[in-house]
């Protein structure tokens, strides 16, 4: 009698200070051990929304969202359900470090065949090959440009000549959407053609302008030139 009175107690507790009024609909990322069912629970407790999971079929991260602004502090009763942790979906800026010099990479133009395409040995050799050691990997199990499977960030350029013919469609973590294109980040396109890969041409900014030349580069100051180019990633 004792220990249901206690978890009745917990609950009313739990329902009164578990959340704050809150002016704009906020967001949270759920991790339980429980399933979307100790999630649902959760949430028919604190007056939120589960709006999908976030890790495929393990089934253990969910976006969440409320009117109220909800503790992250897990308490006994939010433990009991299996409930983990609960966090603030926030948008983390990045700190962006300016480069002292243009990367050398940059006028390494030399063609080199890669797996069937022609790219800038630049390209080929750049640092983030040289991190994941991608030429060790691809000598070591004595492949040819198969079996290796490499993680991309939402950056990657889905036309890019040497990535479009093998890259598999994966998810937009950013967006909570399935596909990853570098395009969505582009607002803008300028008038024009297209180039000989099927890529659109867009408006760029000083983080690009290092693949410019001076006069190229004084015609984008002052322009609404969005962000471009902010990851991708080598692939084997």
């Amino acid at each position: 009698m004792k220990r249901r009175t206690l978890i009745l107690f917990a609950l009313v507790v739990l329902m009164l200070a578990g959340s704050n009024p809150a002016t704009a609909q906020q967001r949270y990322i759920v991790v339980s051990t429980g399933g979307l069912s100790s999630v649902l629970n959760l949430c028919g407790l604190l007056g939120c929304q589960v709006q999908g999971n976030l890790d495929g079929t393990v089934g253990q991260t969910f976006l969440v969202t409320s009117t109220n602004i909800l503790s992250t502090v897990v308490n006994l009763v939010e433990s009991l359900l299996g409930i983990v942790s609960i966090e603030p979906d926030k948008i983390v800026p990045a700190p962006q470090t300016p480069l002292p010099n243009i990367p050398a990479g940059l006028y390494d133009t030399s063609p080199v065949n890669y797996y069937g395409t022609s790219v800038w040995h630049g390209y080929a050799a750049q640092p983030a090959a040289q991190i994941i050691r991608l030429a060790d990997a691809h000598n070591g199990f004595a492949v040819a440009g198969s079996g290796i499977v490499a993680v991309i960030d939402t950056g990657v350029d889905p036309n890019h000549p040497v990535l479009y013919p093998v890259l598999l469609r994966g998810y937009d973590f950013t967006r909570n959407q399935a596909g990853a294109s570098e395009w969505l980040d582009v607002t803008g396109i300028q008038n024009g053609n297209n180039n000989a890969q099927g890529q659109q041409p867009a408006y760029v900014q000083q983080s690009t302008a290092a693949v410019l030349d001076q006069s190229t580069a004084a015609v984008l100051d002052g322009s609404p030139y969005v962000a471009f180019g902010h990851g991708t990633m080598t692939s084997g």
